[in-house]
């Protein structure tokens, strides 16, 4: 097994990858030089579209435990790799415990969840110098484990109607394709992406949700650890006019740049922070650490 959790990112490599003793040797077309990745300190490969590379690496990959995940245009994975061995990977290791977790602290996960995304939505109504972030508040403040009053809900009616003071016919209605709606839905769909290729990164299987359970859903874990990171989001949509349209391509690229921004002052983006944040419930799937630390939009940035 493994000694590290260590993710190797090929998704933007145009070049090629191939194994010399025990190493993975890594080599841009543009560059003369390479770099040697040891296989015995790798958890996970994900692997893009330009990215060549031989069965003969690939085999030594999974002789050596490592998860190999195939990615899209977008760096999201699409496909795995995994070896059939008796030796426990740190990835099969990590995936049983998941399996394992008990409901006692799945609920309380999703609870402490709950909690940071309304907070969080508190404080974007607050940076955008709107009412209602101390009745946010008082709402977390009553979120039990598992959230079984569903405050969630009875937070979104009261954030929804405020965020957009401007557009008082607002109604949050995901899928519609029109407004607000739709530039919720695209920057939601990015932030999604970003999310399944953290979790996949992980080592975490995708659709045993904290809370979402879903058959036809196999990214139930994604869109829940997605939901803290919505409201940095929103605050961003809020300065849009309504009638921005996605056929702008302005339009798309500041939404884009919205799930890139900076989450807060500990200096992580969004990406970065939904790597540190998948991981960190990998450690608590694997009883590693007692409570889950979930990351909470401030609105200072």
């Amino acid at each position: 097994m493994q000694s590290q959790w260590r993710v190797i990112d090929c998704t933007e490599l145009e070049g090629s990858i191939s194994y010399i003793r025990g190493t993975m040797r890594v080599k841009r077309d543009a560059d003369s030089s390479a770099t040697d990745v040891p296989l015995a300190q790798t958890a996970v490969v994900l692997i893009g579209l330009r990215a060549r590379c031989s069965a003969a690496v690939l085999h030594e990959m999974a002789r050596y435990g490592v998860s190999v995940m195939l990615c899209d245009w977008r760096g999201v994975p699409d496909a795995a790799l995994h070896a059939w061995t008796d030796q426990p990977t740190t990835v099969a290791a990590r995936q049983l415990a998941q399996a394992d977790l008990s409901l006692p602290r799945r609920k309380n996960a999703w609870g402490r969840i709950v909690q940071a995304k309304i907070r969080g939505q508190a404080a974007c109504l607050d940076a955008l110098g709107l009412d209602g972030g101390g009745i946010l508040r008082g709402i977390a403040a009553m979120v039990r484990s598992g959230d079984p009053a569903n405050r969630e809900g009875y937070a979104a009616c009261e954030y929804w109607r405020r965020i957009f003071p401007n557009d008082p016919e607002f109604r949050r209605v995901p899928g519609s394709g029109a407004g607000r709606n739709a530039q919720l839905d695209y920057s939601y769909t990015v932030l999604r992406g970003f999310t399944i290729k953290a979790v996949i990164s992980a080592g975490l299987i995708p659709s045993l949700g904290v809370h979402h359970r879903h058959r036809g859903n196999y990214f139930c874990l994604a869109d829940d650890l997605l939901e803290p990171y919505r409201p940095a989001i929103d605050r961003q949509v809020a300065k849009l006019k309504a009638s921005d349209s996605l056929e702008d391509r302005s339009v798309k690229r500041r939404l884009v740049e919205a799930v890139n921004q900076q989450f807060n002052e500990d200096g992580l983006t969004i990406p970065s922070s939904l790597n540190d944040f998948t991981r960190q419930y990998g450690l608590y799937c694997e009883g590693k650490i007692d409570r889950l630390p979930v990351p909470e939009y401030a609105g200072t940035l």
